[in-house]
């Protein structure tokens, strides 16, 4: 069995990735284990194939933790990781999401030992968890590894990679009952009072020193609080300028609000005959349906997460075995017409997104850095009035 030594925690350290699935599983770690579990992470190369098995030094791993229990602590942290199960939905074939998935709990370490004599633990992935981490091509999220490093508590570094997923958007809307399902938290939370001040109020603290600092709104449903909607600022990588497409698709997608850079993931889908363009165009139509009937508010999150995760396929391949004098996907006239609408929409929600840029707190923006992104928004509005003209 080969052994794969992680690599070493510092500033220079690597990124790490996860699919959006794991991002979203169902499971719970203890200080320690959260550790682990990220330096499993990091020894995972972009080319890898197959699980190594991986070995940490206990001193690398209790990093600035001090105290006479410290092996003794670990020792159990071992053995509980080494039970630990997700929760996680189950992935096609080829390692795409579903719409209504099935759930399948997994176990997620094949093996966990620690070696007091050597002062190192060894721990390998299970076979089972290979769809959510190795050779993935699209549906996953990226984060620094020194980022992850500033965070103390477990429920902050879930909270931090749910946020990071949608990161692109400025904002995410988390029902209550499913982030405490996520977390896999115990009764102990029920009340709001303990899980705002233990769970919800430490994340934004710990959440103030990384990347990704955020505020959050309560949506109420009567007294109680149903959902939680987090604020952040965008990703400056998706806020730059879009390269001028050189396919109608392109053109078509950057015109709903979908990312530059998701356009390349796109593109390996289609090289690698997921699906053919006029998917794209189908995509596009139905998602457009949706935002009239008031099913859909972010049309540009919709248009990519049916692409990713092949919402829609089903119904396309059906659609195109229909008989030949059935009318087919709306034509690309027609998609214009509705993306020259829509594209008024999108830079609505871009001046919504400077507003706030301006007028948030110091706690999210230093001065610097909102005069960074807000330029890189207005550049952005700049481009889609540009395609708004280009439309005409």
């Amino acid at each position: 069995m080969n052994l794969v030594p992680t690599p070493s925690l510092t500033p220079s350290a690597p990124l790490v990735v996860q699919h959006n699935a794991l991002i979203n599983a169902r499971f719970q770690f203890g200080p320690l284990e959260t550790r682990l579990f990220l330096h499993l992470l990091a020894s995972i190369g972009r080319n890898d194939t197959t699980f190594g098995l991986c070995r940490v030094e206990v001193t690398e791993l209790l990093g600035e933790m001090n105290s006479q229990n410290t092996y003794k602590l670990v020792r159990e942290a071992v053995e509980e990781f080494a039970t630990r199960t997700i929760t996680i939905e189950q992935l096609s074939a080829v390692g795409r999401r579903s719409r209504q998935p099935d759930f399948v709990v997994l176990p997620l370490l094949s093996i966990a030992q620690y070696k007091g004599g050597e002062g190192a633990v060894e721990a390998r992935f299970n076979d089972a968890v290979v769809p959510y981490l190795l050779e993935l091509r699209d549906n996953f999220t990226k984060a620094q590894l020194t980022e992850l490093l500033k965070l103390k508590n477990p429920y902050s570094h879930r909270i931090y990679w749910l946020l990071r997923e949608y990161s692109a958007f400025g904002q995410r809307v988390i029902g209550l009952v499913d982030l405490k399902a996520m977390l896999k938290l115990g009764p102990g939370y029920d009340r709001w009072d303990n899980f705002k001040t233990r769970i919800l109020d430490r994340a934004q603290q710990e959440l103030k020193e990384t990347d990704l600092p955020f505020t959050y709104e309560l949506i109420r449903h009567g007294k109680a609080v149903s959902e939680i909607r987090f604020l952040f600022a965008p990703a400056p990588e998706q806020l730059s300028t879009p390269q001028p497409p050189t396919s109608g698709w392109e053109a078509a997608l950057l015109a709903v609000g979908v990312a530059g850079k998701s356009l390349a993931a796109i593109k390996t889908q289609l090289e690698a005959g997921y699906y053919d363009e006029g998917y794209i165009h189908y995509v596009l139509s139905r998602v457009s349906d949706q935002v009239r009937q008031g099913k859909v508010k972010k049309q540009a999150g919709a248009v990519y997460k049916a692409l990713a995760d092949g919402y829609f396929l089903t119904d396309y391949n059906k659609s195109q075995t229909a008989p030949v004098n059935k009318p087919k996907v709306t034509t690309q006239p027609a998609v214009i017409a509705r993306q020259r609408e829509k594209l008024k929409s999108e830079l609505e929600d871009l001046h919504n997104s400077l507003k706030f840029v301006r007028q948030a707190s110091e706690e999210i923006y230093t001065g610097t850095k909102r005069q960074e992104v807000a330029a890189e928004i207005e550049a952005k509005i700049a481009a889609l009035q540009q395609q708004l003209l280009s439309l005409k």
